[in-house]
């Protein structure tokens, strides 16, 4: 059965933004590619081939100035900075609600206390959720330690708050305003800027200018950097790739971006062909297991607090799904990574 041009089309929009095709880039590529199975009659995936195919055979056409600076994970540094406010602002109108329901509250007092953990909270949220990825994007993999450092002094900073400041009432915040602040901020990161054409062009080059030592250890550790951080490349391979660079430079006595091209483009070519990957941390499987298990704490806490507090429905039909679905996912977990590493044993 001939696979729907939509199911394909949806298929390759998302392999083309893998590799760097932003909307504005696969629209008229998806354009062309409908325009010729109408003349000739075939389906795409006759005409062009499977998505994937398709879409790394379409991304290598493209200019490197057309094509978005993505990491393996399809997004930019600035994609995760709005889809971590997008989340924020989603847990803010979701409990917001919820809570409302909860107290049978339209309004909730705040106080010094209140205030100041839960704006150093989020701040750490933000810290934690979209720095470490958006610095690994821009290519900064050296920066994301003090992400964490400085979301561990945020977290205590956020628990002094709570536990010291004063605890009198000193205004009630409407429920109504913080759902139209969320649903705001939702919108604001939902909202995609249009790009500027790409115009193809050489840069001049001042007479006299040639790139000098500073210049190409800056251009070298900036390749290092996007090797690592952007591409996930281990960090003696890209190590061996910069020694090889700095040689070939040094007997060549060339500027780099003459010889190599621009950094970006240059780092993502040599990773195309590098089989060997090293996700961060955060992004493994113990990671992963170890959130479940956090989940699967504050569902249980959040039951039997529900409970004491006589509220049943919250504890039954809130609390009790959500723990058993951090279990159910903890146990999935589990069950991949030990499959993983006895295949893993075997074939060694």
């Amino acid at each position: 059965m001939t696979e729907p041009f939509e199911q394909w089309e949806v298929r390759a929009r998302l392999a083309l933004a893998d590799r760097g095709v932003g909307d504005h880039l696969a629209t008229p590529i998806i354009a062309d590619v409908k325009e010729h199975c109408a003349y000739s009659g075939e389906s795409p995936a006759e005409a062009f081939g499977e998505p994937e195919d398709f879409a790394a055979v379409a991304a290598a056409e493209q200019s490197p100035e057309a094509l978005e600076k993505v990491d393996r994970q399809g997004l930019t540094w600035t994609d995760y900075l709005s889809g971590q406010v997008f989340f924020l602002a989603l847990l803010a109108l979701v409990a917001s609600l919820f809570f409302a329901v909860l107290e049978r509250t339209l309004a909730f007092p705040t106080t010094p206390a209140i205030l100041t953990g839960l704006a150093l909270l989020t701040l750490g949220l933000f810290v934690t959720g979209a720095l470490p990825g958006a610095l690994r994007a821009a290519g900064r993999p050296e920066l994301v330690r003090w992400c964490f450092v400085l979301a561990v002094v945020l977290a205590g900073a956020s628990a002094t708050a709570f536990m010291t400041l004063p605890r009198h009432e000193v205004a009630r915040i409407p429920v109504l305003g913080i759902v139209a602040g969320a649903v705001l901020l939702i919108m604001v990161s939902l909202r995609q800027t249009k790009p500027k054409p790409a115009v193809s062009h050489t840069s001049p080059t001042p007479r006299g200018r040639e790139a000098g030592p500073a210049d190409v250890e800056s251009w070298l550790k900036r390749l290092a950097g996007l090797l690592i951080g952007r591409f996930d490349l281990p960090p003696e391979r890209a190590a061996d790739l910069v020694r090889e660079a700095r040689a070939h430079l040094s007997a060549s006595a060339a500027d780099p971006e003459r010889e190599f091209g621009a950094v970006d483009d240059y780092a993502r070519r040599l990773a195309e062909h590098e089989p060997r990957r090293r996700d961060p941390w955060w992004r493994t499987a113990p990671a992963e297991m170890l959130t479940m298990a956090v989940g699967i704490a504050f569902g249980t806490d959040a039951f039997v607090g529900w409970r004491a507090e006589g509220h049943e429905w919250a504890a039954y039909l809130v609390a009790a799904p959500l723990t058993v679905l951090f279990a159910w996912n903890l146990a999935r977990l589990i069950w991949r990574y030990l499959r993983e590493r006895r295949s893993g044993s075997a074939a060694k």
